[in-house]
């Protein structure tokens, strides 16, 4: 059906019925002959309380400090006289005596050239500003945090100029906000750290990352060299383009002159144990006689101790992963290289304390093959395995020492110092299990113990 063949009053009615702005209709009487469900949600007030009354009189009448509102000051009802549509903000009385904001809009009905009445629209502010003084209170919150935080923070623009600085990133490099705004990061970065820090920052403008860690060095304004920690993420705009990027800096120039100071210390402590071993391994052999029993097992230990200090003394004390320590272990028995032994396992990084530990053990292990098991003829095999005991969590390794085609084992008589390093000092020192078997067919060693 066309629309001019539609009822035009009946749509519009159903228009305003359903319509989420308050709307009112006065007459020149300035009494309500209409109000939409919308203006009895807004005013808490029902149709038959407004319609019939003059609207001034029910939800306008009284000012928020308690003083009557007179209809002459009512911009509303001004309208009627102005014959001109009227836009603006008030104060409306609600239903239950609250007052709140509203932003209206009365607009003149005009028939043949003359005043009959007026439509007006009205919208509650109440949301809308509590919207608004929450994001100004969250503005000001951001803006105190920025300020006073206990790290130095920066916008960064893209050729590296800063845009905004808080006073902790001026207290670091030296220099007020006024002369710090005027440099980029580029100007006061040293020489040596640049190129990596714009790589990173080139990359980031790019997309290709969202932001990046680096320890660098900063000149302050007396030429002081500085050490910190930076931390860069971008701000993105609504395209996806960076706008500029937030960097936090920690000073940390005293963590590393702490840390530089320590490593001078474990490095002259390191040389110094490294000497003592060797110094107590010159004295066994030159002090004992040549057939002092036991002899030749302690300066084998003592070296094979002072090979496990190598490993870690190469990776400053940190540990070591465990492919490296059992290959060190094996290495004077013929290592991987020969063929009769066979190694595998996941990488894994153990502490000093276990790497010590499970270095002493494999070399008693192979000291005692080489002289009795399986490495004491031409066919024996070793097997050396391990292996996390859970896939999820891999908190937990087991290592597995298998000897095959050597001599027929048999129990030993007594417990030796080999046996009882392995069997009870690596269990302690490595906080966890360990058992040996004496096969027939070869000695079988395990243990179990938590990665660190």
């Amino acid at each position: 059906m066309p629309l001019h063949e539609h009822n035009i009053a009946a749509s519009f009615k159903a228009i305003c019925e359903n319509a989420t702005a308050a709307l009112f209709v006065i007459d020149a009487r300035q009494q309500c002959i209409y109000a939409n469900p919308a203006a009895e949600l807004l005013t808490g007030f029902k149709s038959g309380d407004l319609i019939g009354h003059r609207l001034h009189d029910v939800v306008h009448h009284t000012r928020p400090d308690g003083r009557q509102y007179p209809m002459s000051e009512c911009p509303l009802d001004n309208g009627l006289a102005t014959n001109m549509r009227e836009q603006g903000e008030e104060i409306f009385v609600h239903a239950d005596g609250s007052f709140y904001p509203v932003a209206y809009t009365a607009s003149p009905i005009i028939e043949e050239g003359q005043l009959v009445g007026k439509v007006i629209e009205v919208r509650g502010l109440a949301k809308k500003r509590a919207i608004a003084l929450e994001r100004e209170r969250e503005k000001a919150l951001l803006a105190k945090t920025f300020d006073n935080a206990a790290v130095g923070i920066a916008h960064v623009g893209h050729d590296g100029s800063w845009l905004r600085i808080n006073e902790k990133l001026c207290e670091i490099v030296g220099y007020k906000r006024e002369e710090l705004l005027t440099l980029t990061f580029q100007d006061i970065t040293h020489p040596d750290d640049l190129s990596d820090d714009l790589e990173l920052f080139e990359q980031m403008k790019a997309g290709e990352i969202e932001g990046y860690k680096l320890e660098k060095r900063y000149y302050r304004k007396d030429g002081a060299l500085i050490w910190v920690r930076l931390t860069t993420s971008s701000l993105k705009n609504s395209s996806g383009k960076m706008e500029f990027c937030i960097s936090v800096v920690e000073d940390i120039t005293s963590a590393k002159e702490h840390q530089q100071h320590l490593d001078i210390m474990a490095g002259e402590l390191q040389h110094r144990v490294k000497n003592t071993l060797a110094t107590v391994q010159a004295i066994a052999r030159m002090s004992l006689p040549d057939d002092t029993v036991g002899k030749e097992a302690f300066v084998t230990r003592i070296l094979a101790l002072s090979r496990s200090h190598d490993l870690l003394l190469a990776n400053n004390w940190s540990g070591s992963d465990i492919s490296d320590i059992v290959e060190q272990a094996i290495h004077p028995f013929g290592g991987t290289d020969s063929s009769r032994i066979n190694v595998s396992g996941p990488d894994c990084r153990l502490s000093a304390r276990t790497s010590l530990a499970l270095s002493m053990a494999i070399n008693e292990l192979g000291t005692n093959a080489a002289k009795y098991g399986a490495l004491s003829n031409e066919q024996g095999m070793i097997n050396i395995d391990w292996n996390f005991t859970s896939a999820t969590a891999q908190s937990e390794l087991e290592l597995r020492w298998q000897e095959s085609g050597g001599p027929q084992v048999s129990p030993p008589n007594r417990k030796g110092f080999g046996t009882t390093l392995i069997e009870r000092a690596l269990a302690a020192q490595m906080r966890g299990e360990t058992a040996i078997e004496y096969l027939p067919s070869g000695v079988t060693f395990t243990c179990s113990f938590p990665v660190e």
